[in-house]
């Protein structure tokens, strides 16, 4: 999730679970969520779109409507990011972990993560 957070630099963010009993996620923000290819491995992204959302994926052009109980997600440096992009739109109820809301350390990098959307990709449902 380079810049926003450089886990081989140390970085360590705080993570609130209680956004899943709600299902209180929105548009931009960072979550941690299980690898839909191996359930082991948890990734940090930022969720781009919500069920029933439209997003055009600037790859291939292509169109997708996102399907209910899923959403799509990004990483921040698109150029080098396994994401949705690669192996599609992740099942927010069986494989979300957590919102990010800040960085806890180093201390010079302590702060809340922002919210962030790509401009012009999302048609909201």
């Amino acid at each position: 999730m380079y810049p926003t957070l450089d886990a081989e630099q140390g970085e360590r963010a705080l993570v609130e679970k209680r956004c899943l009993y709600r299902y209180d996620l929105s548009r931009g923000d960072v979550v941690v969520f299980r690898l839909p290819r191996n359930h082991r491995e948890l990734l940090m992204k930022r969720l781009i779109a919500l069920p029933g959302d439209w997003i055009q994926v600037p790859e291939n052009q292509e169109i997708r409507q996102i399907p209910q109980g899923h959403c799509w997600v990004e990483g921040d440096n698109a150029g080098v990011s396994m994401d949705s992009r690669f192996y599609g739109p992740v099942s927010s109820l069986g494989l979300m972990q957590g919102r990010v809301t800040h960085v806890v350390w180093p201390p010079h990098r302590i702060g809340r993560v922002d919210r962030k959307m790509p401009e012009g990709r999302i048609m909201p449902l």
